[in-house]
């Protein structure tokens, strides 16, 4: 229905995103990833998902058509509504939830936080044909457990260590965690 929004980036207001179109503002709720990095005036493309229910209409928005469609996929399993969706995605990266759903690694995906065992199960149950596991390597692992030592989260340790492996992608462990450390201080 509404497939993808373009107009500025206006800010946040109760964890939504605001996005100037024309002379409306548009509130939609996000995941805490995208978007985190633009700043009001810029330009930006938001994926949207559409949800009508009988208390409702909301609007879901992804910096990617990726986590649109992880957002549509994890949407359909029993018992899980979008603002669940939208919490999983915060809370992890795309390639953790991924690998963990099609691995069926029930430990990973409850470690989750909201994702209690039986949800867990429900998920890789329901979803472990749609979702194809993505390579991270035990470099990349060890350096997101150091970071979420530290205090920082799952998700903003799982994307800095992605970030910092693009650009030096044979990097050892103590190399990925300076770098990584780098970027999240400038967040």
């Amino acid at each position: 229905m509404i497939e993808v929004i373009e107009g500025k980036y206006a800010g946040r207001s109760e964890g939504n995103l605001l996005i100037k179109v024309g002379n409306f503002v548009l509130s939609i709720v996000c995941d805490a990833e995208s978007f985190s990095k633009v700043s009001e005036g810029d330009d930006i493309k938001v994926y949207t998902k559409l949800v009508v229910t009988q208390e409702d209409i909301t609007l879901y928005g992804f910096d990617s058509k990726e986590k649109r469609e992880a957002f549509e996929k994890l949407t359909k399993v029993s018992k899980l509504g979008p603002k669940t969706a939208v919490k999983i995605l915060s809370a992890t990266s795309l390639e953790y939830l991924s690998t963990a759903i099609a691995t069926g690694d029930i430990e990973k995906l409850s470690s989750i936080p909201g994702i209690g065992r039986k949800t867990a199960e429900r998920i890789v149950a329901e979803l472990r044909e749609e979702f194809e596991p993505m390579q991270v390597d035990s470099t990349s692992l060890e350096a997101i457990e150091a970071l979420v030592s530290l205090g920082y989260s799952k998700a903003q340790a799982q994307n800095a260590v992605k970030q910092v492996r693009k650009e030096l992608s044979d990097a050892n462990l103590s190399r990925v965690i300076k770098e990584s450390l780098k970027l999240l201080s400038k967040m």
